[in-house]
């Protein structure tokens, strides 16, 4: 059978395990094992399953993912990002929309020390939702703001799918983490726009209440609630920036803080430092397993040469390098309305990061964008987790109010995109000019 063929035949029984219901993790492990079977045979075959699945697992890097989800863990069930949105409100709170803007604010803050979108839109999102309600904000308008400034989590350093976008491309986990800083900002500036624009055309959507005014001194009084959070940030960013710690040093550091400070604050319980270790171990099992299969998957694709005969077939058209990646590009927002979206980066990566560097393209400002269009998949239906997310802290929310309020932000992030793309340097400037630890 020809490699052509075998890849063929490989994808389609990848789709039909899809199809099926077969878990994500273990169609790519069944797909990729055939695939070493027929190439290799079953003793080379098992022996590179068993090589790849170790040194993913052995990876120093990937010890950061459980230390990242634990501390995210801790936040969530500790109540420390709690009064964030309080303090932040306090200071917006005159703007029209000022209880939304102080929602994506306040998880723009808090993504700085959280590396998850689903704890950033949990966390924020039982507060503010029950405070929107009560002032008679739009829902979908509520549900909307806050399933897309969760997905902030991921962009704002730290992040998890940055580290895995980092190991698997061979790319400076630290120099992401600074590369995502002034685009995070600019995405957050573009919701915050968006917001104060829509409650401004609709003031009905948004009502201003009576205390939107508050005197300075308790406005300046707000900052100590966010001591905790600004003191996490110094901490795990800080220290990472000065070149002291590693990513992965960063996320041990951050982890041991957050339950100091938990504990000092007397906001963690028994109960919820037991959730907080299954949560831990839930997640990242599932993080390891698709990391582990979908490499097995990935090695087969580049056994096959499907990267070469991809960058091949591309050149060969004579298209422009920004043609190349707006179908690139056009192609995973499609992808992002299918399949569960940190599974399809893990798969693609090993075809298209040979593809858009070999065209001329930074590692560095790819990674960028292939988080960015993580964030949109987190909200869109139907696989959008923080769609779920969003549905299960706010009780009597229909699926459609959450979708039709986050697809404003979807656009905003295929502008934020689009920016990016004629200003690379959005990306690439901090990272040109500060040596972070790897």
């Amino acid at each position: 059978m020809s490699e052509a063929a075998l890849g063929a035949l490989l994808i389609g029984l990848l789709f039909l395990c899809f199809a099926a219901g077969v878990e994500i993790s273990l169609a790519l492990g069944l797909v990729g094992l055939v695939g070493l079977l027929a190439l290799k045979g079953w003793t080379v075959g098992l022996g590179v399953v068993g090589s790849v699945a170790w040194s993913n697992a052995t990876s120093f890097s990937f010890v950061a993912v459980p230390l990242f989800v634990f501390m995210s863990a801790i936040l969530l069930h500790s109540g420390i990002g709690r009064s964030l949105y309080t303090a932040v409100a306090r200071w917006v709170g005159f703007l029209p929309g000022g209880l939304a803007l102080a929602s994506v604010l306040a998880c723009a803050i808090f993504s700085a020390v959280s590396g998850s979108s689903v704890a950033t839109a949990a966390t924020i999102g039982l507060i503010a939702i029950p405070e929107m309600e009560r002032r008679g904000y739009h829902r979908p308008f509520i549900y909307g703001s806050l399933a897309a400034g969760g997905t902030l989590g991921i962009l704002i350093p730290p992040s998890i799918p940055m580290i895995i976008y980092g190991v698997m491309t061979e790319t400076s986990v630290g120099k992401l983490y600074i590369a995502g800083i002034l685009p995070g900002a600019l995405l957050t500036l573009l919701f915050a726009a968006y917001i104060v624009g829509y409650a401004a055309l609709w003031p009905s959507h948004a009502p201003r209440g009576d205390d939107v005014r508050l005197p300075l001194r308790e406005k300046v009084r707000s900052l100590t609630e966010v001591g905790p959070v600004a003191l996490l940030i110094v901490v795990v960013l800080g220290s990472m920036y000065a070149g002291v710690v590693t990513p992965t040093e960063a996320a041990a550091l951050g982890a041991a803080v957050s339950i100091v400070l938990a504990l000092l604050l007397r906001g963690l319980t028994w109960r919820g430092l037991v959730a907080s270790f299954h949560e831990t171990v839930r997640t990242t099992s599932m993080v390891m397993l698709i990391i582990i299969f979908a490499s097995v998957f990935s090695h087969v694709v580049a056994l096959i040469g499907a990267p070469k005969a991809l960058f091949d077939l591309i050149t060969g058209l004579g298209l422009p390098a920004w043609a190349v990646f707006t179908l690139v590009f056009m192609f995973l927002v499609l992808v992002a309305y299918a399949l569960e979206e940190l599974s399809v980066m893990i798969i693609m990566l090993p075809i298209l990061f040979p593809l858009v560097t070999g065209l001329g393209f930074d590692p560095i400002w790819f990674g960028v964008v292939m988080i960015v269009w993580l964030e949109m998949g987190f909200i869109t239906p139907p696989v959008g987790i923080n769609l779920f997310v969003i549905q299960g802290v706010a009780r009597g929310a229909t699926m459609r109010e959450i979708a039709v309020g986050a697809t404003p932000f979807v656009l905003l992030m295929i502008v934020s995109v689009a920016v990016l793309f004629l200003f690379p340097q959005l990306a690439l400037w901090l990272p040109q000019h500060l040596e972070p630890g790897r």
